[in-house]
């Protein structure tokens, strides 16, 4: 993996920089295994803050995230769109 600049200058905190871009890079990069395991680890992640989930609907609403949103539905349930 490249990309991602991390800073160790104690035991904690550990510091990652690495803009969005970097990471969706490095995630389109990484094969359908992997892919899903990110996916998978984001969502067990933020299952203690449900509330983000709405959030994100609310963000993907907004016109200037219209595209994102219908090709996320499009790829990922194609049957849905």
């Amino acid at each position: 993996m490249t990309g991602l600049e991390v800073r160790i200058d104690s035991s904690r905190p550990i510091f990652v920089t690495a803009s969005a871009d970097d990471i969706g890079a490095i995630f389109a990069k990484m094969t359908d295994a992997d892919q899903l395991s990110v996916l998978a680890a984001m969502v067990a992640h933020m299952k203690p803050h449900r509330t983000q989930w709405d959030y994100i609907s609310i963000a993907l609403e907004h016109p200037s995230n219209r595209e994102l949103r219908d090709t996320l539905r499009e790829v990922l349930f194609p049957e849905a769109a």
